[in-house]
């Protein structure tokens, strides 16, 4: 069974609070997806090419997915899967442009009632504990997924202005009244 929030048509302030009753949905293997504009999300936009249109007109897509996964000796562990897809305008690290970023990213959610010990087990799990006690605003989770998901350094493939540093090393510095100490290097070298 999959439902389908609809994100309001008015993009000029914040949709009201999406609430998910998490144990429900993995009780009942359902499936929810929506969208979120990248401009009501306001965690995420310090993060974002500030001005840039797409800030205006993209937006994160999301998919929550409810199952139950069988344990050990019994009993059920309810479970959520959250995947948040987008196209993020940031800065190239590289060349100082934009760069649309696409971001992909998958979390697999062990729901429990309370928050478990940092043991080893825990810290090597494949999946995370999420203690949820009440539904869950559904933007609050995409947003969290969305600030984990961005790289730690954003890029081009292959940037699309020449870098502006490059070709820097076979020109001379001219700093008007300073001498540079590798100037006085080299020309104790030749000297000798």
């Amino acid at each position: 069974m999959e439902k389908k929030f609809s994100a309001p048509v008015d993009h000029s302030s914040p949709s009201a609070p999406m609430r998910l009753n998490l144990h429900e949905l993995a009780r009942e293997e359902r499936t929810e997806r929506g969208q979120l504009a990248l401009f009501h999300l306001s965690r995420l936009l310090p993060s974002l090419l500030a001005g840039h249109a797409t800030v205006q007109t993209n937006q994160v897509d999301w998919l929550v997915r409810g199952y139950s996964q069988a344990q050990p000796g019994g009993g059920v562990q309810p479970m959520v899967e959250l995947e948040v897809t987008s196209v993020l305008p940031l800065l190239c690290q590289r060349c100082l442009q934009p760069v649309l970023q696409q971001v992909q990213d998958k979390a697999l959610f062990r729901l429990v009632g309370q928050e478990p010990g940092l043991t080893q087990q825990e810290l090597e799990a494949e999946d995370e504990a999420l203690c949820v006690q009440e539904p869950v605003d559904i933007q609050a989770m995409v947003e969290d997924q969305m600030l984990l998901a961005l790289p730690l350094v954003p890029m081009h493939e292959v940037c699309l202005q020449p870098i502006a540093a490059a070709g820097l090393e076979d020109q001379p510095i001219d700093l008007p009244g300073r001498t540079l100490p590798f100037v006085v290097l080299a020309s104790l070298k030749k000297d000798k």
